[in-house]
């Protein structure tokens, strides 16, 4: 990604709560905002708890024809959606033609991250998908530590977005905001940290 720009629009996605115990669905929401000022669209899809399909659905969502061509960068709240049901960074940067950054608050522990995905069906497609988002690079984003693996951007222009895109936290704005309208929906007020 050449030159970050200030103004670019950046699509944030974010799941809703869960109970671990109960098999079946939550939502995904994606945030459109033009940098960290402006809300420009929220787009929204199931997922299911523990499943394979959070990587066509964010593609899906991408690639609507509503904003396929305003979206220029890619942000998820993690690799990890609705329990294990893991974001292929490189597939989503491969179909929708964007840069994706994954981003997490805590370093992630990766032994322990792999042994429980190992418990799951399908286990060899996680761990392949695990394998494929690439090491996890340390960022400092204003005085705070910030953890990221990305796909079609370059670290240095990935840590200049994460902190372009932030606003009141060390998590991006839009992916910020896609946790607060998830979780609002899901239990009926919006509750936690991104």
């Amino acid at each position: 990604m050449q030159n970050p720009k200030k103004w670019i629009r950046v699509i944030g996605f974010d799941d809703g709560p869960f109970r671990h115990s109960e098999k079946g669905e939550t939502i995904l929401v994606g945030v459109i905002i033009r940098a960290k000022e402006y809300l420009d669209g929220v787009v929204s899809a199931k997922i299911t708890v523990d499943g394979l399909d959070v990587t066509e659905k964010i593609i899906y969502l991408v690639n609507r024809p509503k904003f396929a061509s305003q979206i220029q960068l890619i942000i998820l709240n993690s690799i990890a959606f609705a329990g294990f049901n893991l974001a292929d960074i490189k597939e989503i940067n491969k179909k929708t033609g964007k840069p994706v950054i994954a981003v997490v608050r805590k370093e992630p522990d990766g032994e322990k991250f792999r042994n429980a995905a190992s418990k799951l069906p399908d286990y060899k497609e996680r761990l392949r998908i695990i394998e494929r988002a690439g090491e996890v690079k340390k960022a400092d984003v204003d005085g705070k530590t910030l953890y990221f693996q990305s796909a079609g951007i370059p670290d240095e222009d990935a840590v200049v977005m994460l902190k372009r895109t932030r606003k009141r936290s060390a998590i991006p704005e839009p992916v910020r905001m896609a946790h607060i309208i998830a979780s609002g929906i899901i239990d009926g007020v919006s509750r936690g940290r991104a």
